[in-house]
């Protein structure tokens, strides 16, 4: 039976849970700190039952709280557009024309997976992040209702009444992209799992104070007292504690990599692109080629070894876009990014560009930033350890970031020709960015003091997806550049959105 949505319309009745427990996480991470006294052994013991109490409260409180935001929480479309209602305490009404919607994702996250429901996002012109939130709708409503908002703007890229009639006829979408269990083990061993490993050292040292305490209170041990005194015993053990450290944290890398993306895969419809993948959260994007800016592909050694690469799209959005909000699309190879990449911009991937490097003196730059880095650590181990171990560490630290600011100068560069814009970056990891040059919203010259005093620049390009720089071009090279692509931006005639 179908929904009919131009009547108020709650969600699915299973939401209640599904909002409950969703806010109930995000309060939980929110008061996080508010537990911290909970481990004290002494205030458990003493106000166990006041402390069961007030959680219990909190509970049925957080439920009340819900349960109202489920009833109030109505949506309807009415005239070509979708009119919402919700709050507890005070009420917000919220009215959107249907040309207005950019995008509508359908997620799935853990709690919604349980529960049989997805969670329904309407993003809008002008709005960095989801402007609508629906936490629980069954799926075939969720689809329905995306077909109903995004028709009428379908209807207006069509075109002429041929055009028209050729469109609504059913186009089964194409399957592009499914990435498999193995090349997504690919991908996770080739990520960084310095991530991974900070994940396992902060696992570790929140448990440092639990084993200390079981440690003194049922075996009578001083933990600092028997290291100190024991380490040549104990110098096995820390090789061995290193060792699982390492093995753990590249686990973890891959354990979240498969997670995050299993079952990943790529649909194309006429000129959009849907993305669907994760294992507890199902996340499902939509890249429309109209709206994309910026095209990235991500390698490093492992990857290049491997034979794949990782895709990620920036979408036009009112905000600066960081990496988690830009849509990835991992372990590709390159006929796929070739696929992928004429289909977004209609040009071939192969393309021959004039190149502006960055100039050797960006290595001072870098070098100036590192030097700090390494001398604070230097001097912390100076004052925890002795002169040696910081002199080593200083040497080590410095011999690494110098290969890195060489790799970093080496690979740092611009590149134009009559329709795109490239730009190169990264050190070990290697980033090309391209951008179509009508997709080009402004360009700066900034220059600091130094820059000024030895005629250097560093260039600023500003999309719709936010901003992307080159340091320490030669001016007057990167004064040519960024004329020609003024000159560009004003004479064509696409549009950037």
């Amino acid at each position: 039976m179908t929904t009919d949505f131009s009547t108020p319309q709650r969600q699915n009745f299973r939401g209640i849970l599904v909002i409950f427990l969703m806010d109930l996480a995000k309060r939980i991470k929110q008061n996080i700190y508010a537990f911290l006294p909970l481990l004290s052994s002494n205030i458990r013991e003493n106000y166990w039952q006041f402390i069961v109490i007030g959680l219990v409260l909190l509970l049925i409180l957080q439920l009340l709280y819900s349960y109202k935001s489920y009833l109030n929480f109505k949506f309807h479309i009415e005239n070509d557009r979708f009119f919402l209602r919700h709050g507890v305490f005070k009420f917000t009404d919220v009215d959107i024309a249907f040309d207005r919607i950019q995008n509508i994702n359908i997620n799935q996250n853990l709690i919604q997976q349980m529960l049989n429901v997805v969670g329904f996002e309407i993003e809008t012109a002008g709005q960095g992040k989801a402007e609508i939130t629906i936490k629980a709708l069954s799926r075939e409503d969720a689809v329905e209702l995306k077909r109903i908002l995004l028709k009428h703007k379908a209807d207006q890229v069509k075109g002429d009444e041929k055009t028209k009639s050729a469109s609504s006829q059913s186009v089964k979408p194409e399957t592009l992209f499914h990435l498999n269990l193995k090349r997504l083990l690919k991908v996770g061993i080739s990520s960084n799992y310095l991530k991974g490993l900070g994940l396992v050292f902060a696992f570790f040292a929140t448990l440092y104070q639990y084993i200390e305490d079981i440690l003194s209170n049922f075996y009578d041990v001083d933990v600092d007292e028997t290291y100190l005194n024991q380490i040549p015993e104990t110098v096995g053990y820390v090789a061995g504690f290193i060792i699982f450290i390492i093995t753990a944290a590249f686990l973890v890398t891959i354990a979240t990599s498969v997670i995050k993306y299993f079952e990943l895969k790529i649909t194309k419809s006429n000129n959009e692109f849907e993305v669907d993948y994760g294992l507890f959260k199902r996340v499902n994007q939509v890249i429309k080629k109209n709206k994309t800016q910026v095209f990235e592909i991500e390698q490093n050694p492992i990857k290049d070894f491997f034979g794949i690469k990782n895709i990620f799209i920036s979408q036009a959005s009112s905000e600066e876009l960081n990496k988690k909000k830009k849509i990835g699309i991992v372990g590709v190879t390159d006929d796929e990014i070739k696929i992928m990449f004429q289909s977004l911009f209609n040009l071939p991937f192969d393309q021959n560009f004039v190149v502006v490097k960055s100039s050797k003196r960006l290595m001072i730059r870098l070098m100036l930033r590192y030097s700090i880095l390494s001398i604070g650590i230097g001097l912390g181990l100076f004052f925890w350890q002795n002169l040696v171990v910081s002199i080593i560490v200083f040497s080590i630290l410095t011999a690494i970031f110098s290969y890195v600011a060489f790799k970093t100068v080496k690979k740092s560069h611009v590149g134009v020709n009559e329709s795109l814009m490239k730009i190169n970056s990264g050190s070990i990891h290697t980033n090309m960015k391209y951008i179509g040059t009508h997709k080009i919203q402004s360009l700066a010259l900034k220059r600091n003091w130094f820059q000024q005093h030895n005629q250097h620049a560093d260039l600023i390009i500003y999309t719709a997806s936010g901003s992307e720089r080159v340091s320490y071009l030669k001016y007057n090279e990167a004064l040519k550049m960024i004329n020609y692509l003024n000159y560009k931006v004003e004479s064509s005639q696409l549009s950037w959105i």
